[in-house]
């Protein structure tokens, strides 16, 4: 369905983005490079690539273990990606890390990628005062809005980070979009992200004037991607983060030789 919509949006006119808009805008890699059999999202493996390819920022999910270590995975269990029955909450890391190698520690990505890459962390539940503080620690070395932002569905989770800046908070919408741009236009956070569907003009704009950052997913398509930047997003949310980056180095270099 998103691939018909891409196809039919870009075929109509679009605002074609200059130099300075181009320079701005950042391709996020969600959850990492992956095929869903060999490589497997939110993993090493799937990140290492996006990162080799030159994409500037790379988006994963992180929930808390039975004895607090914030590990990153986006589903309550490893069914669905590893085929496992483990449930993470109801684990300990160790255990998972036995029966899961591929399953990372927070404390691993940052070491690996804090520096390289833009982390776009989305909190996927609250964890106990002891794993909240926990990721604090971890974070602690970073600087917020210049080396990551924090994300969530659902905003109330943004008050187990409380010691972070809320000028890191990145509010993701889905079809609740009108809610969570009115919850973005009335607190001091980094902005908005939703499916490109879904955010109009006035949302830009808005937004924009309060000097906040727009992030649009999942955009498939080089030309979606431009369509995107030209409306004014900064941030493109990608499961195809290396094409993407391909061809948003391109559009850069036709622009440079004019």
């Amino acid at each position: 369905m998103s691939h018909t919509l891409e196809r039919v949006l870009t075929g109509l006119p679009y605002r074609r983005p200059d130099a300075a808009a181009l320079a701005r805008a950042r391709i996020v890699s969600h959850r990492g490079e992956r095929d869903g059999r060999h490589v497997c999202e939110n993993t090493i493996a799937a990140f290492d690539p996006a990162v080799a390819a030159g994409v500037p920022a790379i988006e994963f999910d992180v929930r808390y273990t039975r004895d607090d270590e914030p590990v990153v995975v986006h589903d309550a269990d490893l069914k669905r990606v590893f085929g496992r029955s483990d449930v993470v909450a109801d684990s300990p890391w160790s255990a998972l890390r036995a029966a899961e190698p591929r399953l990372p520690h927070l404390a691993s990505v940052l070491e690996r990628y804090a520096g390289r890459a833009h982390l776009m962390i989305e909190l996927k539940t609250r964890g106990s005062e002891r794993a909240e503080t926990r990721l604090a620690e971890l974070l602690a070395p970073l600087a917020p809005v210049r080396d990551f932002h924090l994300l969530s569905l659902d905003t109330t989770l943004f008050e187990g980070a409380t010691t972070l800046p809320q000028r890191c908070h990145l509010p993701v919408a889905k079809l609740n979009l009108p809610a969570l741009f009115d919850w973005a236009r009335t607190h001091d956070c980094a902005g908005l992200a939703g499916p490109f569907a879904l955010l109009r003009g006035r949302h830009i704009e808005t937004l924009h004037a309060r000097r906040a950052l727009i992030g649009s997913g999942f955009v498939s398509t080089p030309a979606m991607c431009l369509r995107e930047i030209g409306r004014g997003v900064e941030w493109i949310f990608t499961n195809h983060a290396a094409r993407l980056q391909r061809g948003l180095d391109a559009a850069r270099a036709r622009l440079a030789a004019v």
